[in-house]
């Protein structure tokens, strides 16, 4: 292993390589400070010139001009001599024509420049309308029918009853001197007591009250009392299938509303349905055809169907004469149209 040579090292404990680069570093910082404090001062920084005003005028002063030059010539001939000559004294030129200095026209006032015109607040962008949302239609409510009053229905008029025997009348207080003879006594007497009395007509059967007086017009007066409780059945002829049709739009006319729409006037739905004795609903009602329909208003025949099947569930129970059962209790073919809401 190789021992350092202790002359190579300072007594201060710097190497010779050390010692070397301090001493050139003293030297080049001492160099340093010198050309900084020696070197000549810069040159001062001269302010730049004044502005000066110029003013532009339009009126310009009288030129000035030189006095005019003397017309007389020196002579060609020299004087005599001996002969005193005055020196001509020389013509004073008349005195320069002092240039007036006019002061200078005042700086033109600054012209106001007309202010441009506030351009109008433009109009703001109209906001999208909403999209009218689709009236959802409500159908009317049906207003609940009053109940026709049971009106007694007429009964075949039975034969004249024979008296009954009388009730014994309570006895008025008489006098003393008429005792009244009982009632009862009197009523024995009467003809025709052992003979029993008539058996009270019965009644009609329920659903009764949905007919009207006219429709009994012309039936036979006796009761048979072993006949059925239901109403015979009549033969309807023109005149009251007509009516029976009447009495249908009548009460089905207010629950009959069609929809809305392009060309919906020229749909024509027909509807039918089976009815009970009670005028009731036998079943759901079914569409048998439907006619009209074209592109405009196709989309509102399926609509226009369902509105006639609700306009007759709405209207039942009808109130239609119970006699004609067997012609309305099956309404095979019943038109709604736009004129049926009319």
């Amino acid at each position: 292993m190789a021992t350092r040579d202790p002359l190579d090292q300072s007594p201060a404990g710097l190497r010779r390589e050390e010692k070397l680069a301090l001493g050139v570093a003293v030297v080049a910082h001492a160099a340093l400070i010198a050309a900084l404090t020696l070197s000549p001062p810069g040159k001062s920084i001269k302010p730049p010139p004044q502005r000066m005003v110029v003013t532009i005028a339009d009126d310009v002063a009288d030129k000035a001009t030189s006095p005019e030059p003397n017309a007389q010539t020196a002579p060609d001939v020299a004087p005599a001599l001996g002969e005193q000559q005055q020196a001509a004294e020389p013509e004073t030129a008349p005195p320069a024509p002092v240039e007036k200095v006019q002061p200078a026209p005042p700086p033109p006032a600054p012209v106001e420049r007309p202010q441009p015109r506030p351009e109008p607040p433009r109009p703001a962008p109209p906001k999208p309308q909403p999209k009218p949302q689709p009236v959802v239609r409500h159908e009317p409510r049906p207003e609940p029918r009053p109940q026709p009053r049971p009106e007694p229905r007429p009964q075949a008029r039975p034969a004249p009853p024979k008296p009954a025997p009388a009730r014994p009348a309570p006895a008025r207080p008489a006098p003393v001197h008429t005792p009244a003879k009982p009632a009862p006594r009197q009523a024995e007497h009467a003809p025709g007591r052992d003979k029993p009395a008539p058996t009270p007509p019965r009644k009609a059967p329920q659903g009764g009250d949905r007919i009207g007086k006219d429709f009994l017009a012309g039936l036979p007066s006796n009761s048979n009392p072993g006949a059925s409780h239901n109403p015979p059945a009549q033969t309807a002829g023109p005149d009251v299938r007509a009516s029976l049709g009447m009495a249908l739009s009548r009460q089905i006319k207010p629950h009959w509303q069609g929809p809305s729409g392009v060309e919906v006037d020229k749909l024509v739905t027909v509807v039918a349905w089976n009815l009970n004795p009670d005028g009731s609903l036998a079943g759901k009602p079914v569409i048998v055809s439907q006619s009209g329909i074209t592109d405009a208003n196709r989309a509102q025949a399926h609509r226009h169907a369902e509105l006639a099947i609700r306009a007759v569930e709405l209207a039942a129970p009808f109130n239609l004469p119970p006699q004609y059962y067997n012609s309305w209790k099956r309404v095979s073919a019943f038109r709604f149209d736009w004129k049926l809401s009319q």
